[in-house]
């Protein structure tokens, strides 16, 4: 069977039910009603002649073709995208020095950057990773101009933060001894008091095996089977094993990142990043994903 001409909605509602694993989520998403997205998946299927999503009562799963044309479908709604911001951007020129977290320095938020360069050509773009106490300091500095960073007590007010959940992970051969061994990020991490006072709480003892500052050693320590760790969703990997309540490991609150600016000189250029980057954000709020086998969420947006 030939597949009929694709349709740009069509599409765009397939795409945001796969990315957030629910019809009524990939509505709201796209600004569209239940109803609707589940009668434009519908007819996208019909004009394939495949079924593109396997539905049960619990979850949405991707068939074998689905799975084919979420990647092309992915980068059309790309390029129409990029193509629609080439013709109503702004004309911006000049420089902007952004700040990320290692753990959110995605490959989803570097094609972001990648593709909002290449709409405005005229943009150089600085992008440092770093902890967040130190994208604070050099916001107040005015040495980057803006930053995704963990809400600190005492930093600038945000408009709406997104929460990310923490998890406790180990590898699948780690012994829990007692006490246990933590991989932990030097102060002032606020994950540190969050694992210091869930342990005290569930009246566990631990010591400091590995203190680093980087998230990819943290990672490869935690992998190798040298103790638990403490780490948001996004630094999570999949061959982690995620240590549950009943594994004497209570829930750790969320935390929360936000988006901020510097306290002078902001410029157009900022301005329209941090448009673009709150609407990133906010469609980052995934739940679960079709893609993803994880059953853990891993962001959602809030109120400050």
């Amino acid at each position: 069977m030939t597949a009929g001409r694709f349709d740009i909605e069509l599409l765009e509602a397939f795409v945001a039910v796969a990315d957030t694993g629910s019809v009524t989520r990939a509505g709201a998403l796209i600004n569209r009603t239940q109803p609707c997205v589940s009668s434009q998946l519908r007819r996208l299927e019909d004009r394939i002649g495949r079924q593109l999503i396997e539905r049960t009562s619990r979850i949405m799963v991707l068939t074998p073709h689905g799975r084919i044309l979420y990647d092309h479908a992915a980068q059309i709604l790309k390029s129409h995208e990029e193509a629609r911001m080439r013709l109503s951007a702004p004309e911006l020129t000049g420089k902007v020095h952004v700040g990320l977290p290692e753990w959110f320095a995605t490959s989803r938020l570097q094609s972001l950057f990648c593709s909002f360069v290449r709409v405005h050509s005229n943009v150089k773009l600085e992008l440092t990773v770093a902890d967040s106490a130190t994208l604070h300091e050099r916001l107040a500095a005015n040495e980057i101009n803006l930053a995704i960073a963990l809400v600190q007590s005492g930093s600038a007010e945000a408009n709406a933060c997104v929460e990310e959940l923490l998890y406790w992970v180990a590898s699948e051969d780690c012994v829990l001894s007692d006490p246990l061994p933590l991989i932990l990020f030097p102060e002032p991490c606020p994950f540190r008091q969050f694992v210091f006072t869930s342990l005290e709480a569930a009246g566990r003892r631990w010591y400091e095996q590995i203190t680093t500052t980087s998230v990819a050693a943290a990672q490869m320590a935690i992998l190798s089977g040298t103790g638990v760790g403490c780490l948001p969703a996004g630094a999570v990997l999949d061959s982690f094993k995620v240590l549950k309540e009943q594994a004497g490991f209570p829930p750790l609150p969320a935390t929360r990142l936000a988006i901020y600016t510097q306290a002078q000189n902001s410029s157009p250029i900022v301005h329209h990043l941090k448009t673009y980057l709150e609407q990133f954000l906010e469609s980052s709020v995934s739940g679960q994903s079709v893609l993803n086998s994880s059953t853990h969420p891993d962001l959602r947006v809030v109120q400050a």
